[in-house]
């Protein structure tokens, strides 16, 4: 699955990954001045102990911004820890898409398939696999409202190898929107989602995605 980057449409948090750099960065200078500090009273080379302390500063950074950006976002503890907020998202889920025509009238067929959303911290990737057609994202935002998370995408759809002269079926380009309810405890609910869509064919239409 290929990953983008996506952007996050959240006012109130607007600043985070930001102020989590800020954050891994004075971690990087305590860990490697402490581990210094003892080197030096130890071995009373406290001249190559302040040589040492920039660039290996500099490496666990990096470290820590890899750890966070992979798996650490979804810890409870780094989150509390970094002030992170950005919702999990991640899953696997079982569709059903219901197309419109240009004309908006209903078609007969529906598409039965697997949908696979995969985040990182900083990106993203959404695939829909259907006997038809293969789709996948090509960026998007998420944003975070008071009762709803809503993850906008744009993708690509492309045939699968029996159906490319398939005059039934078309690649095609679209926007969608998964809009995810909160649920009494304020965690939001990733088990049933309805995904309406819209084409470049001025096509439409909704998938109704149950979690695995």
């Amino acid at each position: 699955m290929s990953l983008h980057t996506y952007s996050v449409n959240d006012l109130l948090n607007a600043t985070e990954r930001t102020q989590v750099l800020y954050k891994l960065a004075a971690g990087a200078s305590v860990i490697v001045g402490t581990i210094a500090s003892i080197f030096a009273w130890i071995t009373e080379y406290w001249g190559a102990s302040i040589a040492l302390s920039a660039p290996a500063a500099v490496v666990i950074y990096l470290f820590l911004v890899r750890r966070v950006e992979l798996d650490l976002w979804k810890n409870d503890q780094a989150r509390l820890l970094l002030g992170i907020s950005l919702p999990d998202i991640n899953g696997r889920w079982k569709g059903t898409a219901q197309r419109r025509n240009r004309d908006g009238k209903p078609v007969q067929d529906s598409n039965v398939g697997e949908m696979y959303i995969f985040q990182t911290w900083s990106t993203l990737g959404v695939e829909f696999e259907t006997e038809f057609t293969i789709s996948h994202s090509t960026g998007g935002f998420l944003t975070q409202g008071g009762h709803h998370l809503i993850l906008t995408i744009e993708y690509q759809a492309d045939l699968r190898d029996p159906y490319k002269d398939n005059a039934e079926v078309q690649a095609h380009k679209g926007i969608s929107k998964f809009k995810i309810p909160r649920n009494e405890d304020g965690e939001f609910d990733k088990s049933r989602i309805e995904v309406p869509y819209y084409t470049d064919h001025r096509e439409s239409g909704m998938i109704k995605l149950e979690k695995f």
